[in-house]
C-alpha cells in the first residue's frame, strides 16, 4: 500500500522549502475552525480536510469516537466530500447508506462513525478547492438550515485565511526574487514596488488575528529593510507606527491619505513626521524619505 504522502501526490498549493517552514499550518486553521462549529452548531461529528494535487486528506476531528477517518485520503468526485471538491458546492444527504445522489466508496469510514446523515462544504480560493468542512449526525434526519449556513460561514473564513496566507507567501517569494537579482545599486522604481508590497502586507496581515502572520511579518520587514543594500545599523530608531508614516510618504502619500489607510487622524500623521524628521535631523519629507533610504530605514 502506498503512502499517504505518495497517494497525495506533490502538487499542493502550500510553499516549499524555506516558506514551508515559515507559513503556518493550514490544517491548524482548519481545526480551530472546526472547534469553532462545535460550539456555535452543536453537531456531534465535525471534521475536515485540506486538498492535495485534487485529493483531500481528512485531518481535523471534533466529536469522532475512533480513529477510522484518521488520515483517510478523499478521491476527487468520490463519495459526497469528492463530489463537493469537484463541482465546488456543498452537499447533504439525510440518509447516507441509501442516498443515489453520491458514490458510497467510504461507506466502512462512514458507519465507523455512526454517521447517518452528512454535510460537507468546500473551502474555496480563488477558484480552487482548498479544503472542506464535515458535519454529521448520528441520527437519519436532515440537517437543519441554520446549521448549514454557519458551516458554510466557517468556509468563508477559511477561504479567506487561507487567501492571505497564499498573498503573503506570493509577495514574500516576489520579495526574495528581487533581493537575488537586484543590482547593488537600486532604481527608484525597484524599491518604490518593495514599498509597496511591505505596505500590502501589513494591510493583509490586519485581516488576521493569526500571531504566526504577525511573526512573519516582522521577518520580512527586515528583509525589505537589507534588500537594497542597508545592512549597516541605522543611527536612528523609528517605531514600527513612524516607519509605516514614512513608507506611505515614500510613496507620495498626503497626510490625508496616509491618516485614512491607517485608520489616524491627520493631526496624529502630523505629530508622527515630526517626530521622524527630528530623529533623521532633516527640514522636509523628502530629505526624510532619502535619509532614511540611506540608513536602511526604509527599501
Amino acid at each position: 500500500m502506498s503512502s499517504v504522502s505518495e497517494r497525495l501526490g506533490a502538487s499542493t498549493a502550500a510553499p516549499t522549502g524555506r516558506h514551508a517552514q515559515l507559513r503556518p499550518s493550514d490544517e491548524d486553521a482548519l481545526r480551530a475552525e472546526l472547534r469553532r462549529l462545535q460550539t456555535s452548531t452543536g453537531m456531534p461529528v465535525l471534521f475536515g480536510g485540506t486538498v492535495h494535487g485534487g485529493d483531500m486528506l481528512l485531518s481535523g476531528f471534533v466529536g469522532t469516537r475512533s480513529g477510522i477517518l484518521r488520515d483517510l485520503v478523499i478521491s476527487s468526485e468520490c463519495g459526497l466530500g469528492g463530489k463537493v471538491v469537484a463541482e465546488q458546492r456543498p452537499g447533504a444527504v439525510s440518509d447516507y447508506f441509501n442516498s443515489r445522489q453520491i458514490s458510497h466508496e467510504y461507506d466502512r469510514e462512514v458507519a465507523g462513525e455512526g454517521i447517518e446523515s452528512l454535510l460537507a462544504v468546500p473551502v474555496v480560493v480563488r477558484r480552487r478547492t482548498r479544503a472542506a468542512l464535515y458535519g454529521g449526525l448520528r441520527t437519519n434526519l436532515p440537517i437543519g438550515d441554520v446549521v448549514v449556513e454557519q458551516v458554510l460561514r466557517s468556509a468563508r473564513t477559511l477561504a479567506r485565511e487561507i487567501e492571505i496566507r497564499d498573498e503573503v507567501d506570493r509577495r514574500v517569494a516576489l520579495i526574495d526574487n528581487a533581493r537575488a537579482a537586484a543590482p547593488p545599486a537600486v532604481s527608484a522604481a525597484v524599491s518604490e514596488g518593495i514599498t509597496e508590497s511591505y505596505l500590502a502586507l501589513r494591510e493583509i496581515a490586519a485581516q488576521t488575528s493569526d500571531p504566526a502572520i504577525e511573526a512573519r511579518l516582522r521577518e520580512v520587514e527586515e528583509k525589505l529593510r537589507t534588500l537594497t543594500g542597508g545592512n549597516a545599523a541605522p543611527a536612528v530608531r523609528l517605531s514600527a507606527r513612524e516607519r509605516d508614516v514614512l513608507a506611505y510618504v515614500a510613496l507620495g502619500c498626503r497626510n490625508a491619505e496616509i491618516a485614512e489607510r491607517l485608520a489616524l487622524s491627520v493631526e496624529t500623521v502630523k505629530s508622527y513626521m515630526r517626530n521622524l524628521m527630528g530623529k533623521l535631523e532633516v527640514g522636509s519629507r523628502h530629505e526624510a524619505v532619502v535619509e532614511a533610504r540611506r540608513q536602511g530605514l526604509l527599501p
